[in-house]
């Protein structure tokens, strides 16, 4: 589905201008010479690595190397090419986006942040049809952020921004005040979910710890103690973090886990194995968690590379796992999923379908024409240890909260958009559905929320940024 949806938008594409830049309306005049040098590195690379690198060889000729920028002509190239469909996706609008990208880097790999501290959901609700008034709805706030300091918690809407209300005609730019972090201060009037209550707050620009370790607790139903981690990106300069914080549900006696991966869209393999292998058993020791296969004419790297758990049985030793995902869940996500299934581990899914990113990029950082650039091709597909890798199409959840008849009950058709902060088990019909699967009960604690959920027309979005599975090198 996935590559026919593909096929048929770039048809369509085909027909009408592209209103984008760097596809089919390049920069005007000459580039420069530092675009030149740049272009040339691409080039280079794309040849060298890139996993469709065959067409690559005979199609290069289509690429315009003198009026497109270097930030805009790895998009223009890759758009020449047919056999590609699996690196990105054409979204709602026409617009191609692909997971390959080259980018400028900061030359630290973790600092403080600075910025308001809250993730907004990609889809904006209809709050008013008669006045067309949306809302935004933050997805996650960091610890210890000017936001969480302020008070503002996932799950809660914002009404007003500066005093007013978001429109049709305003919603892009107020989104990326408060995401891009573009102004100094906001204030924002806000209404919370989960009780009767609205208030107020002015929010500064601060630092701040971008930590992907969201929330973790131990839940204890009638004795049973179950483990719940959300886990927001697969950051390597995090794994410490990770790694602690499932040491501490594990010392606090969790005898089984759920991981929230439902804003999740993807990151490192190597994160993404440690944090399997800190979960499996020690029999599984030195499995083969997924392997990466590339090109077989790739010159830069080896054509395949096993990826296999170590230090199993040190923290946990789960013999099943129950995840809990969405549409946002990506790449890195999903590897962890389709890993542990490919070494027979029952892995529930809660949610809804996946995105379905099977392939990933070898990522590398370089000084070049005076820019410190981070280029990340797609590189290699992803196996797993039976030699599945079709997943990319998406993953399909045990239990999809957005359809009435679930097996479970309960269904929230604006899943997966935050109804209550992280850990809430009495308000978040995912985690209440994820605690009932495990313990073979009814979602009683959801079953009533669920009626008095109020359903919004989801009537706009901001497009999610694209990211994927990312080998790291030196």
């Amino acid at each position: 589905m996935k590559r026919l949806t593909l096929i048929v938008a770039l048809l369509l594409a085909a027909c009408t201008k592209n209103p984008y830049p760097g596809v089919d309306n390049p920069t005007q005049g000459q580039n420069s010479s530092q675009d030149k040098e740049i272009i040339a590195y691409i080039d280079k690379r794309l040849v060298e690595e890139y996993y469709w690198l065959d067409e690559v060889k005979d199609r290069n000729f289509l690429f315009d190397r003198e009026h497109y920028k270097w930030s805009e002509y790895l998009q223009h190239a890759l758009s020449k090419l047919k056999t590609n469909v699996d690196d990105g996706y054409v979204n709602s609008s026409g617009k191609r986006s692909f997971y390959s990208y080259i980018s400028e880097y900061k030359t630290s790999t973790r600092a403080e942040v600075t910025g308001f501290g809250m993730l907004l959901h990609y889809t904006i609700l209809l709050a008013s049809r008669e006045n067309n008034y949306y809302y935004f709805i933050v997805d996650h706030v960091y610890p210890d952020s000017p936001a969480a300091k302020a008070g503002i918690k996932r799950g809660d809407m914002i009404v007003k921004i500066n005093d007013s209300y978001i429109t049709n005609s305003n919603y892009s730019a107020h989104f990326t005040s408060i995401q891009a972090n573009t102004k100094q201060s906001i204030r924002l009037s806000i209404k919370r979910q989960t009780a009767d209550e609205s208030f107020e707050t002015t929010i500064s620009k601060g630092l701040y710890d971008a930590s992907p370790v969201a929330h973790h607790e131990v839940i204890d139903i009638e004795g049973t103690k179950i483990g719940y981690l959300a886990y927001t990106s697969f950051d390597s300069s995090y794994d410490d973090e990770l790694l602690a914080a499932l040491s501490s549900l594990a010392a606090d006696g969790a005898q089984e886990l759920i991981l929230d991966l439902r804003i999740n869209r993807g990151g490192s393999v190597d994160s993404a194995v440690k944090l399997c292998s800190a979960l499996m058993p020690s029999t599984l020791e030195g499995s083969t968690l997924c392997t990466l296969v590339r090109n077989p004419n790739n010159q830069r790297t080896q054509q395949s590379s096993a990826f296999n758990l170590e230090g199993t049985g040190s923290i946990f030793g789960l013999d099943n796992l129950t995840v809990i995902c969405s549409d946002y869940s990506a790449s890195a996500s999903e590897l962890v999923v389709m890993g542990l299934r490919g070494l027979d581990v029952p892995v529930t899914l809660i949610g809804t379908q996946t995105e379905g990113k099977n392939c990933g990029m070898d990522v590398t950082r370089a000084t070049i024409a005076g820019k410190y650039l981070e280029f990340a091709p797609i590189t290699f597909m992803c196996l797993n240890a039976k030699g599945d890798g079709d997943w990319g199409e998406g993953i399909i959840p045990d239990v999809d909260l957005t359809k009435e008849n679930n097996g479970v009950g309960v269904h929230d058709a604006n899943y997966p958009m935050p109804r209550a902060d992280w850990g809430d088990e009495q308000h978040d019909i995912a985690l209440a559905t994820a605690l009932a699967k495990i313990l073979g009960k009814g979602v009683e604690t959801a079953a009533t929320r669920c009626q008095e959920l109020e359903y919004y027309p989801s009537t706009l979005s901001i497009e999610a940024p694209v990211e994927g599975i990312r080998l790291y090198h030196d």
